[in-house]
């Protein structure tokens, strides 16, 4: 009996002979991948610890008790480490974070490679247990989805459903990070799904990450993150406090954003050239510098936020530790560092909380300090990864406070504003999706309207002097199989197109060949720049009646063609993909 059960393909026909319903499927997927993923993100929680006492022989708490030559070098070393391990095994060392999860579901529908996996497990805890400014939930997130996959791979699941099981992995692991089965869910609709919300879905999301939450709280126990003091909203007078909160909050986390993307910019563009293996322990040496002064600059942050919300940091402390910890998550993550952003932009919040409630104090202001931290906690998590319920769950969830809601509504929707008034994007996320072209918010045809002939311009110029005799031109229509020429002056300016239909009448006259030039027969014809768009295209060469149209520079010259079929190719191509990826959204089981 037992030996029926020995492989997953067994339990998967064992389903199938019972006739168990889709329900029952999706249960089995749904408590597997949770029970996986919570065993997983609990021991990569534990591994994070024991990097960081390896190296450092002492927790968050302790850094400031170290010897300065323990923080210069740790963070140096640890540097060294990644810089090794990632030029071991560079393009897997690319496909890091969330940005990566989302990256599989549109690109390989949802297939995530074991040895991506395991790398991302590796590196991270390197990262942060040696000191970087990141935390564990990009990791983690990629964890979960990287064993949902294997998972799915294993049992043969159709494509989307692997998708489906690919962001119950994601979520399921932010639950047990976080002891946050609510937070996991709305982290996986918000980021993973980009709030493509199907019933099935959300039912597949809630199971995976309650079970996820329920293992990774056997094995770790009880954990809570920070001991947070009770806390409530004295009177109505004080809520356009958080207006404003949330406003600086959504400035805070464009700057982060904006300073994050020059540093990319700078390392993929000016430094190109520079080797790769430099830039992550020269990330490490400034963390090593900076933990002179400010030890708790390095790790995930959380004694940081412990510090501030028991009235351990005074006002300047909070503004330097605010900019800095913007300035160093930025440059861990651009220089090669692994890592996720959430618990930096708790620790930025929480900084930027203390910093307005104490400025409010010396101003004749009284408001309590640990509800503008907890509050600006949320406003910046929601402001830097666009993720404003997840922001919202994750801090309730968190605080077991529900007098944070008011507050929270008010600075999360204030910081969203702000930044899609400023940066037109919903997150980090999102924009770098659309850098590498996966991801438009609108239809096919909108794109094809916006979609340029540039990239599809063929260099051949199939030109002939105005000045030209015919019967010098007469062969180029049978060399170059068009039926159009395009003539050019001295200057090779488009004056227009030779048509052969034209000619028919004149082949067997040699004399009159010899005789007409090629501007007397010459017609007129559209001419496209590079910038032309697709739809601009389509509607020239319907109304030419040819098969392709000359491009032309910006002083008139002719610079190459645009052949109707490949235009017409590449924009079946474009309604092709928004339509695929219209259905592929919608995360139904098949």
């Amino acid at each position: 009996m037992l030996a029926r059960f020995r492989h997953p393909f067994l339990i998967k026909r064992w389903f199938r002979n019972r006739e168990r319903s889709e329900y029952g499927l999706t249960v089995f997927y749904a408590v597997l991948i949770g029970g996986a993923v919570g065993v997983v993100g609990a021991l990569f929680y534990r591994a994070l610890l024991l990097v960081q006492q390896l190296f450092f022989r002492a927790d968050e708490t302790g850094f400031d008790q170290l010897h300065w030559l323990t923080l210069l070098l740790v963070p140096v070393a640890g540097g060294v480490i990644q810089a090794a391990i990632t030029r071991l095994a560079p393009e897997t060392a690319a496909r890091k974070g969330v940005v990566e999860v989302m990256k599989s579901l549109r690109l390989r529908q949802g297939v995530i490679r074991g040895s991506t996996t395991l790398f991302h497990m590796v590196a991270p805890a390197i990262s942060i247990g040696t000191g970087g400014s990141v935390g564990p939930e990009g990791p983690a997130c990629q964890l979960g989805a990287g064993i949902a996959s294997r998972l799915g791979q294993l049992f043969q699941v159709s494509p989307a459903r692997l998708k489906v099981m690919v962001a119950a992995g994601s979520g399921a692991a932010i639950s047990a990070i976080f002891n946050a089965p609510l937070g996991g869910v709305f982290f996986a609709l918000e980021i993973i799904l980009l709030n493509d919300l199907k019933e099935v879905t959300f039912g597949v999301l809630i199971l995976a990450s309650v079970v996820a939450n329920v293992v990774s709280h056997a094995i770790l126990g009880g954990h809570t993150i920070f001991a947070i003091p009770e806390v409530a909203v004295a009177s109505a007078a004080q809520l356009p406090f958080f207006l404003l909160l949330g406003i600086l909050g959504g400035l805070v986390s464009v700057g982060f954003m904006r300073w994050s993307g020059w540093l990319a910019s700078l390392v993929w563009g000016k430094w190109r050239k520079v080797p790769r293996w430099i830039f992550p322990p020269l990330a490490g040496l400034l963390l090593g510098l900076t933990a002179q002064f400010h030890p708790e600059i390095l790790g995930v942050g959380y004694h940081g936020i412990q510090q501030m919300l028991d009235g351990q940091v005074l006002l300047l402390g909070a503004a330097v530790l605010l900019v800095l910890k913007i300035l160093l998550t930025a440059t861990t993550v651009e220089l090669g560092g692994f890592g996720g952003t959430f618990a930096p932009s708790l620790f930025i919040g929480a900084m930027l909380g203390g910093f307005c409630s104490q400025a409010l104090a010396l101003a004749g202001f009284e408001i309590q300090p640990a509800l503008c931290i907890l509050a600006g906690m949320g406003t910046v998590l929601a402001g830097i990864n666009g993720i404003p319920l997840t922001a919202f769950l994750l801090l309730l969830e968190i605080t077991g406070n529900y007098s944070l809601v008011l507050p929270m509504m008010i600075s999360v929707s204030a910081a969203t504003l702000v930044i899609q008034f400023v940066v037109h994007e919903r997150s980090l996320y999102i924009y770098k999706l659309k850098k590498a072209h996966l991801y438009t918010e609108k239809d096919g045809t909108a794109e094809l309207a916006e979609t340029s002939v540039r990239e599809l311009i063929d260099e051949t110029r199939p030109m002939v002097p105005e000045d030209a005799a015919l019967k010098d031109v007469i062969h180029l229509f049978g060399e170059l199989d068009l039926k159009d020429l395009v003539v050019v002056d001295k200057e090779q300016r488009i004056r227009g197109m030779l048509d052969f239909a034209d000619l028919r009448h004149i082949i067997s006259e040699p004399e009159t060949l010899r005789i007409l030039r090629v501007r007397e027969l010459v017609t007129p014809t559209a001419v496209i720049h590079p910038e032309t768009s697709l739809v601009e295209f389509i509607e020239a060469a319907r109304e030419a009646h040819t098969d392709y149209l000359p491009v032309q520079d910006a002083e008139g010259r002719l610079c190459g063609i645009v052949f109707s079929s490949t235009v017409t190719h590449s924009a079946q191509a474009i309604l092709r993909r928004s339509q695929l990826e219209k259905e592929s959204n919608r995360w139904v089981f098949k």
